[in-house]
């Protein structure tokens, strides 16, 4: 049980680490570009104001997109590189989140929290339990190989559990998807 909560810690501590650096490389950069940023956001709220913003086309993108994402990192976490992926992965998500944070808030001014949790909170309240899931059975492969280093072995015990994790990882990412093709737009939408 110490370990888990080790493990947790260490997520965490990983993921503000990233946060920070995110923050920080776009503050660096950004302050340099932020009328192009600015642009940028114009052009976003433009976007989703008109009436020929392709929703199914979007979700259709998104899918492909979440789906490619979730399956490399389900078939990474299988291999001897689970781990790595896995804390790469935890790196990237505090990364750019840093990055949404710190252009919203360069370009809109404190309003730009508000720009960050329109834009990324309502499908993380679905993709955060798949990714916890999919972090949590990686974690498990990685300790078993680990001790074990013999996959027949591991496939005759979890296989059967691995592929009902995956159904319930995409039962997960579905409607994140449909909140970021559905709901986002509208709440941008509010917000510009």
């Amino acid at each position: 049980m110490e370990k888990r909560i080790r493990l947790w810690q260490a997520g965490c501590a990983v993921f503000v680490l990233a946060l920070l650096v995110g923050t920080a490389a776009a503050n660096w950069t950004g302050r340099r570009n932020v009328e192009s940023w600015e642009l940028y956001f114009t052009q976003v709220g433009e976007a989703l104001n008109g009436n020929d913003f392709a929703r199914e086309g979007y979700f259709f993108y998104l899918l492909r997109l979440r789906l490619l994402e979730a399956g490399s990192l389900w078939l990474l976490s299988m291999t001897a590189f689970g781990a790595a992926g896995l804390w790469l992965s935890v790196c990237w998500l505090g990364f750019g989140c840093g990055v949404r944070i710190s252009l919203g808030t360069l370009v809109f001014g404190w309003r730009g929290i508000l720009y960050f949790f329109c834009s990324i909170l309502p499908q993380a309240l679905f993709y955060i339990p798949a990714l916890f899931l999919l972090y949590g059975r990686g974690f498990q492969i990685y300790s078993f190989m680990r001790k074990q280093r013999d996959w027949g072995q591991y496939r005759r015990i979890r296989m059967a559990k691995d592929i009902l994790i995956l159904l319930f990882m995409l039962f997960c990412l579905l409607p994140g998807i449909i909140c970021e093709c559905y709901v986002n737009p509208l709440l941008l939408r509010a917000y510009f």
